[in-house]
């Protein structure tokens, strides 16, 4: 578990959150490859640079006292051509943490 302090207060970051993100930003990614990825070098040189996806999800944890532990995470569903977040995706999976874990509090964040 990785821990960090600044201005007073500590951080713990579980590892499976780092996991999620990593692994959430490699499918997007993965999956906004051009199908014909096998092209030669040459080809590809030639092409614009694509910008890395962006990412979104949320982190969960809690904090007490002078101390945020953040334990959980979870992606969202963001659409580009819109530039929106899937809000009833987010409610249905803050209504389950809200159930399972009720003493924990959701913490939004941007991830990229």
């Amino acid at each position: 578990m990785a821990s960090s302090s600044s201005s007073g207060l500590t951080f713990k970051l579980h590892p499976l959150v780092i996991v999620n993100i990593s692994d959430h930003y490699t499918r997007v990614k993965s999956q906004s490859l051009p199908p014909n990825s096998s092209a030669s070098a040459a080809d590809a040189s030639s092409l614009p640079p694509t910008p890395p996806p962006r990412v979104f999800g949320c982190v969960i944890g809690v904090q007490r006292g002078r101390t945020v532990e953040i334990f959980n995470s979870f992606e969202l569903l963001y659409d580009p051509s819109t530039h929106s977040l899937d809000r009833a995706f987010l409610e249905k999976k803050q209504e389950l943490c809200v159930y399972r874990l009720l003493k924990f509090c959701l913490f939004a964040l941007l991830w990229m």
